[in-house]
């Protein structure tokens, strides 16, 4: 909708849009963005100070602050006292691409390329590094205070004496809130640019998640930050873009949708390290960053890429859900790591992990998130070749899917079905050499998923493939394969691929139809 003062047809932003900039068309200095000020403005999403430094630091006017971001200069100096707010992303993204802010300062998607900019100037002399039991001059918490402009410049960073510098040990740093931001926000970056220590050896799953089961709750609030105060409306929208990648993914596969999530988060990280919140709002935004963190993790491993910075990526949306004070959150980044734990051969840390989501989560009505967190338990056993422990674990999960949803159930369990349930249990009996009886509730499962859950019908059929040629039913097998590779061609994802892969080279007459 057109301001009232817009006579046009177009908003400012669409105008300028289409037409070639005037020689008179005023622009922002790029040494603008190397102001320190300026920077932690940005980081804070501080967007009233933003414009107040742009226009003092750039020598600029404020009705030329308004003719670049097409917002009304009345709108910008009611933006600069405090008395409004940018909350549309829309809007921001037309007040970040009018004053061409480089891309790397506010990770946020844009609509147009912008440039990225050089690191901030540094203090001549020698870099000192920092070290968590060093004298830096640390928060509430104790954990060394780090500045927003810092962040907001690239990854933080610790080290060891004078002129190191390695990335934070996930290991080492305390769970308390303050750690769970640098810890995320360090993990974000390194999902789209390269960052110094990349190779850094992660903690143990198993010793990590029991780090996290017996942690201390800790509270997320930041009441006196400069940033703006983050308002309910917007922790709303952001928890409805990660459902909607969600379903996305779930029709058309995670690999497309690796840039988004990764976009996505650094939205959430950007405001749980820049905002102002009281505790209420500070722990629904670290469970909300949580939740983005493990479905961006997700989308990472679907694209195929290396494990590293999506672990990375778990292990810290591990301490954000600890700071939401909600054990479910935790359940949900536990649920990734258990998957991503089975598909790289080690079921015993599934089982391990699942089993601490269990016993956090045991007081909670949420019936549904224990069947989910039981059928994997499941697999882990299966795959080690436990059957009376796999057989109860499934009995278990079956009787529990039965009941009708609970009060607790959390807010990002997609519905879990009868088709969810004879899939797991079909894993589970082919791994079990069980083939005959997979055949079974794999076809079943086919039939009962939802139609939206294209992937995880590639995923049955593949199995289902897997288990017919084990039986000697060539025909068969070919056949369900040939479905799993049609859906393949459709969906993105890495997971899938794998899956089919060895169907590849024991089917030849698949080969050929796919070649």
């Amino acid at each position: 909708m057109l301001s009232s003062y817009n006579t046009d047809a177009l908003c400012g932003a669409c105008t300028r849009a289409g037409l070639p900039p005037a020689d008179d068309t005023p622009r922002v200095p790029v040494r603008v963005w190397a102001d320190p000020e300026v920077r932690e403005a940005l980081a804070a999403w501080n967007f009233g100070q933003v414009s107040r430094l742009v226009r003092q630091r750039g020598s600029i006017r404020q009705e030329d602050v308004a003719q670049l971001t097409g917002l009304s200069q009345g709108f910008l100096s009611m933006l600069e006292s405090g008395a409004r707010r940018l909350t549309s992303i829309d809007r921001i993204v037309d007040f970040l691409d009018g004053l061409s802010v480089p891309a790397d300062l506010v990770r946020v998607p844009r609509r147009r390329p912008v440039p990225r900019t050089a690191p901030a100037p540094r203090a001549a002399g020698p870099v000192t590094a920092v070290s968590p039991a060093a004298s830096t001059p640390a928060g509430p918490t104790g954990v060394p205070s780090v500045s927003p402009i810092g962040l907001a410049a690239g990854p933080v960073t610790f080290g060891t004496g004078t002129g190191s510098v390695r990335r934070p040990d996930l290991a080492e740093l305390p769970w308390t809130a303050e750690a769970a931001v640098v810890a995320l926000a360090d993990a974000t970056a390194g999902l789209t640019a390269p960052l110094p220590g990349s190779a850094a050896r992660l903690p143990d799953l198993t010793g990590y998640v029991r780090r996290w089961a017996a942690a201390e709750d800790c509270a997320p609030a930041r009441p006196q930050r400069p940033g703006a105060e983050i308002p309910g409306d917007l922790l709303r929208q952001l928890q409805a873009t990660t459902d909607l990648l969600r379903r996305m993914d779930s029709e058309h596969g995670g690999g497309s949708l690796a840039q988004a999530g990764s976009a996505h988060l650094a939205v959430a990280v950007g405001l749980l390290r820049g905002g102002r919140y009281d505790e209420p709002t500070g722990r629904s935004l670290a469970a909300i960053a949580a939740d983005a963190a493990g479905q961006a993790a997700w989308y990472q491993i679907e694209a195929g890429r290396p494990a590293g910075a999506p672990h990375r990526l778990l292990f810290a949306a591990l301490r954000a859900a600890h700071a939401s004070g909600d054990p479910r959150a935790g359940a949900g980044i536990l649920l990734h790591l258990a998957v991503a734990a089975f598909r790289a051969g080690r079921p015993s840390a599934t089982v391990d992990v699942v089993r601490a989501a269990l016993d956090r989560t045991r007081t909670f009505d949420a019936p549904a998130l224990q069947a989910m967190l039981l059928a994997w338990e499941a697999r882990g056993h299966a795959k080690m070749g436990r059957r009376h422990e796999s057989l109860r674990a499934l009995g278990a999960a079956a009787e529990l899917c039965g009941r009708a949803p609970g009060a607790g159930e959390p807010a990002w369990l997609p519905p879990l079905g009868e088709g969810d349930v004879h899939a797991q249990a079909g894993g589970c009996h082919l791994d079990l050499g069980d083939h005959r009886q997979a055949v079974q509730l794999l076809d079943r499962a086919t039939e009962t998923l939802r139609p939206e859950q294209v992937r995880t019908r590639g995923e049955v059929l593949a199995r289902a493939a897997a288990a017919r040629l084990r039986l000697g039913d060539v025909a068969g097998a070919t056949r369900s394969a040939e479905q799993a590779v049609e859906i393949a061609s459709h969906v993105r994802s890495a997971c899938l691929d794998e899956t089919i892969r060895p169907l590849l080279e024991s089917l030849p007459a698949l080969t050929r139809s796919r070649a």
